[in-house]
C-alpha cells in the first residue's frame, strides 16, 4: 500500500477542488487535461516519490510537464507543496498573473516554459544527461501526454535519452486516449504503445493512473531499474473527477458555465462560496 494512502486521496480530491476554484474565477483554460494527470502528480509530490524538502537545492528532482496546456494542476499542486502561496491561483488565467495558460518558468518550481508539445521531453534529456555528466544524484521526470506523443521530437528524445543510458529519467504517459478534438485512435493512433518505446530501448511499465497504490509501486520499480531510462504508461481518464466531463473530447479546452457548475458542485458536495476563496 502506498505510504499515507487514505491522505493522499485527500490531497487529490483538495487539489482538484483547487482547479476547479481556478477555472471558476478564470472560465476559460484546459480542465479535463488537468484532471486526467491530477493523480499522478500528486503521487509524485505528496507520497514520497519527489523530495519536496530539497524543492529549491541544485540537487532537486526536476518534474516537467511536457503536456504543458495542463498547467492548472502543476500549478495546483505546486502551490499545495509549499512553491507559493495558495492564494495566488486565484490570478490563473487573470492580467498580469505568473499563472498563464502554459508554465512560465517566472514561477518557484516550473523548470521550463512548455506548451509547444514535444519540447518538455526534450528539456528533460538534457537534465538528466547534465546530472549523470555533473555526478548528481537527482531525477527528472516528464508527463508526457498521448496526443502529444504524436510529434516527431517525442521519439528523437526516446532515441537519445536509451542511447545514453538515462536511467535517471522516468517519463510519464498520461494515456487518457483523447486529445484536443477526438479521440487519439481517429485522429493519429498510437498503436503497440508499450512495444514502441521497447523498440527504442525504454524499460515499461503500465499501471493504472488513478490508483495510488499502482502509482506507488511502478515509481518505486522506476526508481531502482538501472541501465536504460524508464516510461511508466498510466491509463487514465480524460476529465476524472466529474461525470459529464470524463471521456468527452468536447472538453479539452474549456470552462464549466451556468448550472453545470450547479452539477459540479451536487456531485461533489460543495457550494459555489466555496469555489470562489481558497
Amino acid at each position: 500500500m502506498a505510504q499515507g494512502q487514505f491522505n493522499i486521496l485527500d490531497i487529490a480530491k483538495q487539489v482538484r477542488l483547487d482547479i476547479l476554484r481556478m477555472f471558476y474565477v478564470s472560465g476559460t483554460g484546459h480542465l479535463s487535461p488537468a484532471f486526467s494527470c491530477c493523480d499522478i502528480l500528486c503521487e509524485l509530490y505528496f507520497d514520497g516519490i519527489v523530495d519536496t524538502s530539497a524543492i529549491f537545492s541544485n540537487n532537486r528532482d526536476r518534474v516537467i510537464l511536457s503536456k504543458g496546456h495542463a498547467a492548472a494542476v502543476l500549478y495546483a499542486v505546486l502551490a499545495r507543496a509549499g512553491y507559493f502561496e495558495r492564494s495566488e491561483l486565484l490570478t490563473y488565467y487573470q492580467r498580469n498573473t505568473r499563472l498563464g495558460g502554459h508554465p512560465s518558468t517566472k514561477l518557484p518550481g516550473i523548470e521550463t516554459p512548455t506548451g509547444a508539445l514535444g519540447h518538455g521531453i526534450c528539456f528533460a534529456t538534457g537534465t538528466a544527461k547534465a546530472a549523470k555528466l555533473d555526478g548528481k544524484t537527482f531525477r527528472t521526470y516528464v508527463i508526457l501526454g498521448d496526443g502529444e506523443s504524436q510529434e516527431g521530437s517525442v521519439w528523437e528524445a526516446a532515441e537519445f535519452a536509451a542511447k545514453e543510458c538515462l536511467d535517471n529519467m522516468t517519463v510519464i504517459l498520461d494515456n487518457n486516449h483523447i486529445q484536443a478534438s477526438d479521440r487519439t485512435e481517429n485522429i493519429m493512433p498510437l498503436r503497440s504503445v508499450r512495444s514502441k518505446w521497447e523498440s527504442f530501448g525504454w524499460y515499461v511499465l503500465e499501471t493504472d493512473g488513478h490508483n495510488f497504490d499502482e502509482l506507488h509501486k511502478a515509481f518505486m520499480q522506476a526508481k531502482s531499474h538501472t541501465g536504460s531510462p524508464v516510461i511508466i504508461i498510466a491509463e487514465t481518464v480524460k476529465g476524472k473527477g466529474v461525470s459529464f466531463i470524463e471521456n468527452n473530447p468536447d472538453w479539452h479546452s474549456r470552462a464549466p458555465k451556468g448550472t453545470e457548475w450547479d452539477i459540479i458542485c451536487e456531485e461533489l458536495g460543495i457550494t459555489r462560496k466555496e469555489l470562489e476563496r481558497i
